[in-house]
């Protein structure tokens, strides 16, 4: 792996096609993005006559939420959102192409689908439904923009060398409005319940709403639940759920946790783990740890059952866990069952692989440069992950 250079400031998805994502299967077929879409479902290869329970497709989608593509598909086919299967979420501001399955779906209803920012395409039948992790990867095509020339220059040389890059957890990990998920999750694991609820319903950020910012702080600094269903905003769905709750049961604050989507809360503790590895890989990296040693190539997500490492990494995997003052069977949460983690590992260094780059004029920022990235990456590992070794991100927002 190469030395690290200074980041660069650039402008990030500034359309959603400056972020293209085309999900690669585990037999590596890709799912390609589609020159132009077609508007009728095409169903020529189909064999309609010999049905089973699952039918297969690919799912393009353009500039809209991964979860409310999925509601707004399944309800055209009068369906619940169970009833669609998919190997891993996509970005929202992006146009993306991944696999799903759909159960028993009434092909009339296919036929007629239609969505401005939804295509479906390439049909079969199988037996099973996709699950999460059915994938072997992502291709990628990232356009940055608004680059000043020299920065582009130096940047595009260093990144034409890049055999490695660090795998760490990108910023979305630990909540991309409030950035408060391990704040959250390690309050859950040391048992404070209450604290950790608290937190999800009163922790606020400039990136929120108004009227979200300012229902936060009147009930931190009123601390009445049931009269805070009179002023939460009826989109945060979740927080309302919560609060009802403990509108009735203003004590139980695990009955509370159990209120929230689980994987949501688990994501809070999730997130504990990918704080500490951050932690324990930059700082061994630091400190010169060669990751490319057969043996010593994974660092591990702390968990109650995972083993720690012997000699220099295992003392700062030790140090890290004493600096947030966190003990390994602290995940052991018997409470809470599905929150019990027993840890796994997770590779230190990410290979890079088919990286193309080029540089560009940029045609939205007059007198700047925009740069073309394509690359793969694993299944589990985030572009903005990769693109935050180099790059000081501004994602426009719309």
């Amino acid at each position: 792996m190469k030395n690290a250079i200074d980041k660069v400031p650039t402008k990030f998805k500034v359309l959603a096609e400056d972020f293209l994502v085309e999900e690669v299967t585990r037999d590596e077929n890709v799912c390609k993005i589609s020159e132009k879409w077609e508007t009728k479902t095409e169903l020529k290869n189909l064999d309609l006559e010999h049905p089973k329970d699952f039918l297969w497709c690919e799912f393009e989608k353009k500039n809209i939420d991964q979860f409310r593509s999925l509601r707004e598909f399944a309800s055209q086919l009068h369906k619940g959102i169970d009833a669609i299967g998919f190997a891993g979420t996509k970005d929202k501001k992006a146009w993306t192409c991944q696999r799903i399955s759909i159960f028993q779906p009434d092909m009339e209803l296919i036929k007629n689908f239609s969505h401005p920012n939804i295509h479906i395409k390439n049909f079969k039948w199988s037996k099973r439904k996709i699950k999460m992790g059915y994938l072997d990867g992502n291709k990628f095509t990232i356009v940055l923009r608004d680059l000043d020339r020299k920065d582009a220059m130096k940047i595009t040389n260093h990144i034409k060398r890049l055999d490695q890059f660090p795998n760490y957890f990108g910023n979305q990990r630990f909540g991309s409005v409030r950035g408060n998920n391990d704040k959250i999750g390690k309050l859950i694991i040391k048992k404070k319940f209450k604290e950790a609820i608290i937190a999800v319903l009163t922790d606020t950020s400039a990136k929120e709403r108004k009227e979200v910012i300012q229902a936060r702080i009147k009930l931190s600094e009123e601390k009445d639940f049931k009269k805070a269903l009179d002023y939460f905003p009826t989109f945060l769905k979740f927080e309302r759920n919560v609060l009802y709750y403990l509108s009735e049961r203003p004590n139980d604050f695990i009955g509370a946790l159990k209120r929230i989507d689980r994987k949501q809360v688990l994501m809070f503790v999730h997130s504990v783990q990918s704080r500490l590895f951050n932690e324990i890989l930059e700082e061994a990296l630091a400190e010169g740890v060669d990751f490319n040693t057969q043996g010593h190539r994974k660092i591990p997500l702390i968990g109650y059952r995972v083993r720690l490492d012997d000699e220099q990494l295992g003392e700062i995997e030790r140090d890290a866990l004493a600096r947030h003052a966190i003990k390994q069977e602290d995940f052991d949460l018997k409470e809470i069952p599905f929150l019990r983690i027993k840890g796994q590992l997770r590779n230190a260094l990410i290979d890079v692989k088919t990286l193309e780059i080029e540089t560009q004029d940029d045609n939205l920022y007059e007198g700047t440069k925009k740069i073309i990235l394509k690359f793969s990456l694993p299944s589990g590992v985030y572009a903005t992950t990769f693109l935050e070794n180099f790059f000081y991100l501004e994602e426009v927002r719309d």
